[in-house]
């Protein structure tokens, strides 16, 4: 397949809390011993490529527009999440705090596909490195080629598998105010390129 116009998203959700009825996902509400998003943090790359032990919760996700080499459009998603249990960073053993969960879909001519994998942190199931950038979960890998403007993605569920290599020659774009995106005016946010 290639790539006809590829979107890279990568969404990075920091600080989520316990979720109250009249928030989104617990965004902006105070739990302690985690970090919180504030307007002050600039992000620096590649670092902020990485994962962030600090935060309750954070996301990496790619879509991407596709045409085969017959004309056909196609659709390909690729999602991990990293979700603390507690407080702390990351640690080689069954007492890490993260669970990882990843999420992926292809959508063409006979329909839509979707797969999901599950793993714990600390034991090498998962997990995600800023330089060189990789992010992985079980068999699936999003591989970065000079920085992340080439990304090597992979994937598979039931009745789908893809091993795609993606380009952007266009720069990173910051969400809202340089990056801190503010999700409500009762203080919910995130850092969002």
């Amino acid at each position: 397949m290639k790539s006809s116009a590829s979107v890279l998203l990568c969404l990075l959700l920091c600080g989520c809390d316990e979720p109250a009825p009249e928030s989104f996902a617990g965004l902006g509400q105070q739990v302690s011993g985690f970090s919180q998003v504030t307007r002050d943090h600039p992000l620096v790359f590649p670092r902020d490529h990485g994962a962030h032990d600090g935060f309750r919760i954070e996301w990496w996700y790619v879509t991407a527009n596709l045409k085969d080499s017959q004309g056909r459009d196609w659709g390909a998603q690729w999602t991990l999440f990293r979700s603390a249990l507690r407080p702390g960073a990351e640690t080689r053993d069954w007492n890490s705090p993260n669970l990882w969960m990843g999420h992926a879909a292809l959508t063409g001519p006979g329909g839509h596909r979707s797969g999901e994998t599950l793993a714990r942190g600390g034991v090498g199931q998962a997990g995600v490195v800023a330089e060189p950038f990789r992010a992985w979960i079980n068999d699936w890998s999003l591989q970065g080629h000079e920085g992340i403007a080439g990304l090597q993605m992979k994937a598979a569920g039931e009745g789908f598998r893809y091993d795609l290599s993606l380009r952007s020659d266009r720069p990173l774009v910051l969400h809202g105010s340089q990056g801190y995106s503010e999700k409500s005016g009762k203080g919910q946010a995130s850092y969002y390129y």
